[in-house]
């Protein structure tokens, strides 16, 4: 599929970046340096050969045809991806080997990396440059001879391929009568006409739309009827139109189908010709719009406007301008893009959601079985049950389906169609893709990708906003954007936005007709197991996902073996539960080209990764969530090129064990979470120190354990200038919220000099700390040079007095929990300095589990006056609030207080 060469083309945009950053022999103005300098030029035309390669892709996946190429077509796509990739591993072995020198510099200053290997050209050690050139002052990598040869052969593959497609005539246009058949399949032709038998589940809405059309007092009026690709927004618009009360109400009645090209000219020129009831041929816009004055000056018109995708505003005010002498307007706006809803809109938008079951089997009933016996099909309404509740209440599907079925006598044809995939259905009877490859076809290229990336999911699942982000990430999709979780939530809206998925409160899915599409455009790289893993992989798959129930043999591991080609290995628990995994060591020695490794929420029959992954020199993302008392292998130190290191655990389980050595990774930009224990094995703070890519949230646990401040002040948290969000929890995770005094054996460092160190860099969003048994609060935390600092959680800490944190301009959300020594909140609290009133942006305050709190006092007018929510749990001696905090509460909520504190809250919610 051209949809899969998108990869290979990210991948390619990727890695020629970074192969022309790295300074290469051979890249510099220096002459003499023989065999040394001819290998490095090989690298330099390889990076010419992606950049063609690359051109050759993109145009694949931004094609706008979406129909089937020829199979030559299709063929040399396939070749060139595979191509692509074995370019990809040359650079990243590049990488690898800048990154292990520069570790190994790391570690020895005096010690210039040493020999280059056996492998090496003629450069035997890294050397800093004398020349004026760009790469001044910079080691150079050697480039392995092997590497050499291996960017050789893939200029001749490619060249080898373009020959031999020239030769045969083969050019770009292959399969051009069948893209220009597919994209004539494409083209969308609608009328006002609706065929209104076969028509079901669309009472209500039809009386709500048109409510909202005939109440409506304005004189121009827009509706948008917004939902995914098939349900049924044109259906919809066609019953309004043709409504008696509607067609007496209106004067002017106009249909147009606009579809993709949104040409002001041609639009309002359909308009006159659908009022006129005759051709018109006047193209000038300004002589049409005068036209169409005349025909609805002072005229009640109702104009549907179907399939609208332009979000272009310039161009929607240019058609609206001659409607506005109309004495009444109102246009009816369908489109699958909520963008273009809330641009056109000036009533509520309208989101249709698909038929409810009891419809479903009507509309299907109705299209298959019309005019027959109910005796006569009753062996089918069983099997047809199962085929309309696969189609998820999506009309599109059930008539496409029905149609299929309609006079079809056969039960194994039906239990075919049931248990098959939609895209898997005869095409030339199936026009439900025709359809929903409009709403992929106008989607960007990253945006593509990001949908390709869902086929990974089972149908039916829910994911959450972190689990898609995290799949994004590991799967190269926001490597080119310094911001990844921004990004990755823009790219959410957007889908959003497009009706691709559906959000029900804080969990995401996807209809299971926009899952076979994923699947369809995704093709042969993307492969999805629930049941069980096949025999046999395909060498084409690149990206696999294993979703065990559990019940299936998790020895069938082994299977993956062999597949060298694999790229990214996920392996997920599908309900959450199950037996204990294997993994076997041959898996990391024969799939050396893994960039990713996602192990989520699976039980391990051994607590330990195999040694073999250090194998894997391109491995970038190992992210290991829910695993309890995982132990991580020495080896991971040597993964150079890892970016991502994510071992997050939740509920009572048992933290990941992180040997030392890790702060050698200084290409590690994700780390949520380390866990500091003690032992020479086990890692310490100072492996923070030259990790200065850091973004994101970092979690330190386990700061119980250390021993000594030196070690904190070389963590040098500081300088982690890309970190958004900042934990820090004492316990280490094997002790959980012991008694407040009892410290750790050993302990040499107080948890007063450790806070005071770890003061991070000023422009943090996030904070928290748990579990402190200082009794001050570190100087930093309430300093006004924390401009950007939104979130604060302080939990289990015993501070004997509340830090200045009405001070942060930028403090939006505040929690206090369990601070088992404040008796009193003062005015320190809003601010140390008087003319600053306090909390000017705080909109949620809460505080949970104060046992000795007696009184709140100090707060002066001007504070708290975005204050929204405001909550106290179990502050059982609790006295007095102060009531200046009523200015903007429309939240309050109390629980397990004193009488005397309930009077004083209820007192303050008497006056907001």
């Amino acid at each position: 599929m051209a949809g899969a060469a998108g990869f290979a083309a990210a991948a390619l945009e990727r890695a020629i970046g970074a192969l022309s950053s790295l300074p290469l022999p051979g890249f510099t103005a220096v002459a003499g340096r023989g065999t040394e300098d001819a290998d490095a030029e090989e690298l330099r035309r390889l990076v010419r050969t992606m950049r063609r390669i690359r051109a050759a892709l993109e145009d694949a996946d931004g094609g706008r045809a979406a129909g089937p190429a020829s199979a030559a077509a299709s063929l040399r796509l396939s070749e060139l991806r595979r191509v692509a990739y074995d370019a990809e591993d040359v650079v990243g072995e590049c990488e690898y080997e800048a990154a292990r020198r520069g570790a190994a510099e790391a570690l020895d200053p005096m010690r210039r990396a040493g020999s280059g290997g056996r492998g090496c050209c003629c450069l035997k050690r890294a050397r800093r440059e004398v020349t004026g050139d760009c790469f001044n002052g910079i080691d150079t990598v050697p480039v392995m001879r092997d590497l050499a040869a291996r960017a050789r052969k893939i200029r001749a593959r490619f060249n080898e391929i373009i020959k031999e497609y020239e030769d045969l005539c083969m050019t770009d246009n292959d399969g051009e009568q069948q893209i220009d058949l597919a994209t004539q399949r494409l083209q969308r032709h609608t009328s006002s006409f609706a065929h209104e038998p076969s028509i079901h589940g669309r009472d209500v809405d039809k009386n709500n739309i048109m409510q909202m059309l005939l109440a409506e007092v304005r004189p121009m009026a827009v509706l948008a009827i917004v939902g995914m690709g098939g349900i049924g927004k044109t259906t919809l618009a066609q019953l309004v139109f043709n409504d008696p009360r509607v067609r007496q109400y209106f004067d002017r009645f106009a249909w147009i189908c606009v579809s993709e090209q949104f040409d002001v000219k041609i639009i309002t020129r359909n308009i006159i010709s659908s009022l006129h009831k005759q051709k018109w041929d006047v193209m000038e816009l300004n002589d049409l719009q005068e036209a169409l004055i005349k025909q609805t000056e002072r005229k009640k018109l109702l104009l549907v406007l179907d399939d609208v995708w332009n979000e272009q505003r310039a161009h929607w005010d240019s058609l609206c301008a001659p409607l506005l002498t109309t004495e009444l307007c109102r246009i009816i706006v369908t489109t699958r893009s909520k963008t273009v809803a809330r641009l056109v809109q000036t009533m509520p938008l309208y989101s249709l959601n698909c038929l409810t079951s009891a419809a479903s089997w009507s509309l299907f009933e109705q299209i298959t079985f019309e005019g027959q016996d109910p005796a006569s099909y009753a062996n089918f309404i069983q099997t047809g049950e199962g085929i309309v509740k696969k189609c998820k209440g999506l009309p599109l599907a059930i008539k496409t389906l029905g149609s299929m079925l309609r006079y079809e006598a056969s039960e194994e044809r039906w239990k075919y169609v049931l248990e098959s995939d939609l895209w898997d259905l005869d095409q030339q009877q199936n026009n439900i893709f025709a359809a929903l490859e409009l709403s992929y076809r106008h989607m960007p290229v990253y945006l593509k990708r990001c949908f390709m990336a869902l086929s990974l999911f089972p149908k039916d699942y829910h994911f959450s906003q972190d689990k898609l982000i995290c799949l994004w990430k590991s799967l190269g999709l926001l490597d080119n954007v310094q911001d990844k979780d921004r990004a990755g939530r823009f790219y959410l809206s957007d889908l959003l936005k497009r009706s691709i998925i559906q959000c029900n409160e804080h969990e995401y899915t996807m209809h299971d007709v926009i899952h076979d599409l994923a699947c369809c455009v995704a093709g042969e790289e993307f492969l999805r197991v629930e049941n069980d893993i096949p025999d046999q992989i395909s060498h084409d798959v690149r990206n696999i996902a294993i979703f065990f129930p559990w019940t299936v043999a998790i020895s069938k591991l082994k299977h993956l073996h062999g597949s060298s080609s694999l790229r990214s290995v996920i392996l997920s628990s599908k309900d959450g539960v199950g037996g204990p995994v294997e993994i076997p060591e041959q898996l990391f020695l024969h799939s050396k080209q893994l960039r990713t490794i996602v192990f989520d929420g699976v039980s391990l029959a051994r607590p330990s990764l195999p040694d073999s992954v250090g194998n894997l020199k391109h491995l970038r993302h190992l992210i290991l969530r829910d695993i309890g008392g995982l132990r991580l292998p020495t080896s991971i130190c040597q993964l150079f090129n890892l970016q991502t290191l994510d071992v997050t655990t939740s509920g009572n389980l048992k933290p990941a064990c992180i040997p030392n050595g890790i702060g050698r990774l200084v290409n590690l930009h994700t780390l949520p979470v380390i866990t500091i224990k003690r032992g020479a094995w086990h890692c310490n703070l100072r492996e923070l120190k030259d990790l200065q890519n850091l973004s994101g949230k970092l979690c330190i646990k386990g700061l119980d354990n250390v021993t000594n401040v030196d070690e904190v002040e070389e963590a040098n948290l500081c300088a982690k200038q890309h970190l958004q969000a900042l934990n820090l929890t004492f316990p280490d995770g094997d002790w959980q919220y012991c008694e407040h005094g009892q410290e750790p054996a050993l302990a040499t460092a107080s948890h007063e000099e450790i806070l005071e160190s770890l003061r991070p860099h000023s422009h943090l969003i996030e904070l928290s700390i748990e579990v402190s048994r200082s009794c001050r609060y570190p100087n930093w935390l309430g300093d006004t040079s924390f401009t950007n600092l939104t979130l604060i959680r302080l939990e289990y800490c015993e501070f004997e007095c509340m830090p200045p944190l009405g001070q942060l301009p930028a403090l939006k959300h505040l929690t206090i929990a369990e601070m088992a020594r404040i008796e009193r909140i003062g005015l320190e609290f809003c601010s140390l300095n008087p003319r600053i009133k306090g909390f000017k942006s705080l909109v949620t305050l809460e505080f949970e589990w104060m046992p000795r709190w007696l009184q709140w006092s100090g707060v002066g007018d001007g504070a708290f006056t975005s204050l929204h929510t405001f909550s106290i749990h179990h502050a059982s001696e609790l006295r007095s609030l102060p009531c200046v905090l009523s200015s903007s509460l429309a939240e309050l909520k109390l629980r397990d207080c004193t009488e005397t504190g309930h009077r004083s809250v209820y007192q303050l919610g008497s006056t907001s």
